[in-house]
């Protein structure tokens, strides 16, 4: 398996493509195994690795977030997040935090929401006098919010490799979960904006805020209709994902009348590219996840664990460790495909609770994202603001601290995680 690990990092110190170098670690894996012989059962894994029926509501879920986003949804949630928070000081980095948690049920994926967001609320934030720096890490540091809050395509990814969760007991599981680290966001904001007297934009009317409000209301009751009708159980997750692309088409063409035939032409081409990206990835990983269960490192890293310490406090904060030193190198989707099939069955066998321990991973790859030095969302906002990087790094500290500290509530505290599935009865599995 060292032979394995070496060729893995190998690969992705020469630049190949993450997807190509689970693939290749994981056959190169199989050929120590059994020799040549070996090597026929990859199109068996490759395919069983894309195969999952549930799998099919990552493309109708990505063409949701497209046709919302070139809807105009994105001006009518920062509008209606403007009129409640606007009135604050540091208004703007209030909405900014605000609107990524109300986008956070249109898209599920966090470089989408920091673009779309970051687009129009960085340049204003500039305007304003707030720094190029601080708008790009609020930006970025915001946007991991949505694929935590459902619905979210990691979370489909997740449950997909386990069955010990299922998507709805996820999806709900991360609701409180999001809320928490976009509260601990809000407080590092409020406290900056005050120490730097960034300034308040004005006070709306109840008649002003119900407008934006009203106008707002269609792209607000996309999660609305997505959740409602998974947990519910009155469709599947694939059913509500086909249900949420049929709605956006209709209120895209329809009530808002912003949708063309090229929007809708570019919308499938975008789906059809991000989902083979996705598919090709989740079976690349199959493969080097049957090398890593026929070697039985899981079992040789449990054995390991509990050699060091029989203290689960010691443990998941061992693990947390992990997983965000990971996720500053690696995007969320290749972390969760990498790690999972080798963390999480060990993390059960000591007797941790899988949808806990499933969405403390969840949150951890996610703030990731924003994490120096490789955070994808963190460069994509440093980009949009025209910041050196190395300035966003150092203005999103105190965010990613805020974030931390979110992480080891939801991490020491079950009950944040299971308190909504529990509340409407969901089995984990």
């Amino acid at each position: 398996m060292i032979t394995v690990l070496f060729v893995f990092f190998g690969l992705i110190f020469i630049g190949v493509p993450i997807a190509y170098t689970i693939g290749l670690a994981g056959m190169w894996g199989l050929f120590l195994r059994g020799g040549p012989d070996f090597l026929s059962i990859v199109p068996t894994r490759l395919l069983a690795g894309m195969s999952d029926f549930i799998l099919i509501s990552i493309p109708l879920f990505i063409l949701c977030s497209e046709l919302l986003n070139r809807s105009g949804m994105t001006d009518k949630i920062i509008n209606f997040a403007l009129s409640i928070m606007g009135k604050y000081r540091g208004g703007l980095s209030h909405v900014n935090i605000g609107t990524s948690m109300l986008f956070a049920g249109l898209t599920g994926t966090a470089v989408t929401d920091t673009a779309a967001v970051g687009n129009i609320l960085i340049p204003a934030m500039k305007d304003k006098g707030y720094g190029s720096g601080y708008s790009a890490a609020v930006t970025a540091s915001s946007s991991v919010i949505g694929p935590i809050i459902p619905p979210s395509l990691i979370m489909i990814v997740y449950a997909s490799m386990f069955a010990e969760v299922s998507v709805i007991s996820m999806f709900a599981a991360g609701i409180v979960p999001g809320v928490v680290i976009g509260l601990s966001l809000l407080i590092v904001s409020s406290i900056v904006s005050i120490r730097r007297s960034y300034p308040m934009e004005r006070k709306h009317s109840l008649r002003e805020i119900l407008s934006s409000f009203r106008k707002a209301i269609w792209a607000l009751l996309t999660p609305v209709i997505i959740l409602g009708a998974i947990l519910s159980g009155l469709t599947t997750i694939t059913e509500a994902g086909a249900i949420a692309a049929l709605y956006a088409l209709l209120v895209g063409t329809v009530v808002y009348r912003s949708l063309t035939l090229r929007d809708i032409k570019d919308s499938l081409i975008n789906t059809v590219n991000l989902s083979g990206i996705v598919f090709f990835l989740l079976g690349a990983a199959n493969i080097l996840g049957w090398v890593v269960a026929y070697t039985g490192l899981t079992t040789i890293l449990a054995e390991f664990f509990i050699g060091l310490t029989d203290s689960r406090i010691v443990i998941l904060l061992m693990v947390n460790v992990l997983f965000l030193i990971v996720g500053m190198f690696l995007d969320i989707g290749p972390s969760v495909v990498i790690l999972a099939p080798i963390v999480t069955p060990i993390m059960v066998r000591l007797g941790f609770d899988p949808l806990h321990f499933a969405m403390v991973m969840m949150v951890n790859v996610n703030i990731g994202n924003a994490t120096p030095p490789m955070g994808m969302t963190l460069m994509v906002a440093s980009q949009i603001a025209r910041v050196p990087y190395e300035k966003a790094m150092l203005e999103v500290v105190p965010f990613l601290a805020a974030q931390i500290a979110g992480l080891m509530l939801i991490s020491y505290i079950p009950e944040i995680t299971l308190w909504v599935p529990r509340l409407l009865g969901l089995s984990w599995g």
